[in-house]
């Protein structure tokens, strides 16, 4: 999906180009950044996540003594404590293993079947508001508009597209994927990277720098979740507008 969405953007005639993503768009902004740096101007994103051995280590550092690696005390807790955000983690990720094993299974069943898509997408909406993770009824309906939920679902609807978008999790897992490492190639890119209070944890700037040693842009909210860019979007841009600047002019 790098090398597409690359290519892309050179046949519309853009050889230089910004970045901005979160969820899989993180993760390919992340690919494209590392695989054509010649291309990427810069690369922000709200979902900063870094796996690595050696990250989860200075994760685990970071936790016994956060004041020397978060900016503020009231930032703590977009990465500590560990234990309860890896309990969250597992709890919450069954449907990323059966996508990651079975994609085809599920998609097939949520292609027959619109209350189960409305069902299974909306879960995931629920769960990523602030509010959701405390399993308040409704919790979805005071951070997303209806009409933007049903669009999302609309589109993998009318266009059968659910059963692909699930086997994302399952090349992505492929061995030959996982054989890339690519995580774990320092990439020169300038990186900006946007912190929402319940987002998935994100990397410390210590361990995000052995990924993109050029990180020039580094902020937290303490407010929004995973979805920023549908719950919170003025502020995401205003965030990538900031980042959008210093790249240009430095």
């Amino acid at each position: 999906m790098a090398t597409v969405m690359r290519n892309l953007m050179l046949r519309v005639g853009f050889d230089k180009f910004l970045i901005q993503g979160g969820d899989w768009g993180s993760i390919i902004g992340s690919a494209i950044s590392t695989l054509f740096p010649e291309n990427v101007l810069g690369f922000h994103s709200n979902m900063c996540m870094l796996n690595t051995p050696l990250a989860m280590i200075k994760s685990y550092i970071a936790s016994w003594m956060p004041e020397r690696f978060i900016p503020a005390r009231f930032f703590y807790n977009h990465h500590f404590p560990l234990k309860d955000k890896y309990k969250f983690l597992i709890v919450e990720s069954g449907y990323f293993h059966l996508q990651a094993t079975k994609p085809d299974t599920i998609g097939i069943a949520l292609e027959a079947s619109p209350i189960a898509l409305a069902a299974y997408i909306m879960e995931k909406f629920q769960l990523a508001t602030g509010v959701g993770r405390n399993q308040e009824f409704n919790a979805m309906d005071k951070v997303y508009k209806l009409d933007a939920i049903l669009d999302n679902l609309m589109i993998y609807y009318l266009t059968g597209t659910v059963t692909t978008a699930g086997r994302f999790y399952a090349e992505n897992l492929a061995s030959g994927s996982k054989a890339l490492s690519l995580d774990r190639v320092p990439t020169i890119v300038p990186m900006g990277c946007a912190r929402f209070q319940f987002d998935l944890p994100p990397a410390i700037d210590w361990a995000l720098k052995d990924k993109f040693p050029n990180l020039v842009h580094s902020t937290y909210f303490n407010q929004g979740s995973h979805f920023a860019a549908l719950e919170l979007p003025g502020m995401l841009y205003i965030n990538f507008q900031e980042f959008a600047k210093k790249v240009i002019i430095e």
